[in-house]
């Protein structure tokens, strides 16, 4: 089958699964190759290191784009490859996504992550390190130091394009929300809430680490999935392929799952990127995984939307809502789920991660008011565009490290739950709490170093 063909029937594949919003405005039209920020003047070549669950929605919406060559496919799951083979038959085939790069570096110009959270990094900096341009899934990473390296070589590296998978940023209501904010249209910031109902229902948390094991099946290799995590026993259904969520090893829990959904927009519009301390209020945390559910406070530096006045950012997770008095919203409003309110002097700004129009309350009222014109976007279709010479992307690695970081923080101190601990953001330590120093960046497993996020 040649590749003309097989472009066109991927994006009739993802036309018919995915509909018309998954269409880059590309298609349909008469291609012609222009430079990317490589140099190059030829179709974009992928590969995709995680090809199910999310992987492969990623993966498809990726190959969408009339520009894309799909090069290389990886997976520990030999199910899930075989799979997303099926569809994409003339790309490379492996499990070890380290043997991708040895083998393939030079077949491939970008690279989607869609692996457990503890692999974003190590994957995604080996892609930077070799100048490729990397869309890798949310949460960005899975310590504050990663977050802060990712961000770091990323704004280093102009010649590659990132892409955080907050596919829900681009959305129209959360673009509106985030222009609104910026044009004041709440007054002073005064305070952040945001709430979600993860991981009731989704993943455990809570709980003490498993016991026994089981033996690993034959598709899966159980060593290249543990990756530079510490090692530990398989259980069936217990680890792979979704609950690891709520494990420390794996995972960041439900702040780190879904606040990068949910508190990009205020973050974003206000540049508010510097905690000065945190405390999760929290009963059931343990060694093992994360709290079932938590409310974590963080104390942010002021900002000009503040008036340099401290910016309190809270979080709740496990199905909890905060107070209405506290958004300065009615009673009667129901306040729903997976959402942000942005409190200011004027109004309270209120957006869902879902696609509903921002929502604008004056002294507690809803108020009609005129939302912002906004083009259709495509998240996916945006990180090829911007690879190939295109514009900034929505989520690009400068922002999202800056997020993460924040969200990791949160993360590593339910480790130390209703204990506020005082951070330095410029050391990134704690200098009144140092127990909690270990964890900003963990350690590797033995064998598993990866050259740009060594301790420095």
């Amino acid at each position: 089958m040649s590749k003309n063909k097989r472009a066109i029937d991927r994006r009739s594949f993802v036309k018919t699964t995915l509909g018309a919003a998954a269409v880059s405005p590309m298609a349909g039209m008469a291609w012609k190759p222009f430079a990317g920020r490589g140099g190059r003047s030829e179709i974009l070549r992928v590969g995709a290191v995680g090809v199910g669950g999310m992987g492969w929605n990623d993966l498809r919406n990726v190959a969408s784009h009339a520009a894309v060559e799909i090069a290389a496919l990886c997976d520990v799951d030999k199910n899930q490859l075989e799979n997303a083979s099926d569809t994409f038959d003339e790309a490379k085939k492996f499990r070890d996504w380290r043997e991708m790069f040895d083998t393939m570096g030079s077949s491939f110009d970008a690279v989607i992550v869609s692996t457990p959270d503890h692999m974003h990094a190590p994957i995604s900096m080996t892609a930077l390190m070799e100048n490729k341009s990397v869309y890798c899934q949310k949460p960005l990473t899975h310590t504050i130091y990663e977050s802060r390296r990712l961000r770091d070589v990323a704004i280093r590296k102009p010649v590659v394009a990132t892409q955080m998978g907050t596919q829900n940023a681009s959305r129209i209501s959360k673009r509106q929300a985030l222009s609104m904010l910026r044009d004041g249209i709440i007054g002073e910031l005064t305070e952040i809430h945001a709430w979600s109902d993860r991981p009731a229902g989704w993943w455990p948390q809570g709980e003490d680490r498993p016991a026994g094991s089981d033996p690993v099946p034959s598709y899966l290799d159980w060593d290249l999935w543990i990756g530079v995590a510490p090692m530990r026993d398989y259980k069936k259904d217990t680890y792979a392929p979704f609950k690891w969520r709520g494990f420390r090893d794996f995972g960041c829990g439900a702040l780190g799952d879904m606040a990068c959904h949910i508190c990009d927009t205020p973050i974003q519009a206000f540049k508010l990127y510097k905690p000065k301390s945190v405390v999760v209020e929290a009963t059931d945390a343990t060694d093992d995984m994360f709290p079932s559910t938590e409310r974590v406070i963080f104390e942010m530096a002021g900002v000009d939307a503040s008036g340099g006045k401290t910016v309190k950012f809270s979080w709740t997770d496990g199905g909890r809502v905060p107070k209405h008095s506290e958004l300065n919203i009615d009673e009667d409003f129901n306040l729903g789920q997976n959402t942000v309110a942005v409190v200011g002097s004027k109004a309270t700004l209120l957006v869902n991660m879902d696609g509903d129009p921002p929502q604008v309350f004056v002294d507690g009222k809803l108020k009609d008011v005129t939302l912002p014109d906004m083009p259709e976007q495509n998240h996916w279709h945006q990180w090829v565009d911007a690879a190939l010479g295109g514009s900034q992307t929505q989520s690009n690695f400068g922002f999202a490290g800056r997020m993460c970081e924040i969200l990791s923080l949160g993360a590593l101190a339910s480790r130390f739950p209703n204990q506020k601990l005082a951070y330095d953001a410029r050391k990134m330590t704690f200098p009144d709490f140092p127990e909690a120093n270990q964890y900003v960046r963990g350690a590797y497993r033995s064998g598993w170093d990866v050259p740009g996020l060594e301790l420095s």
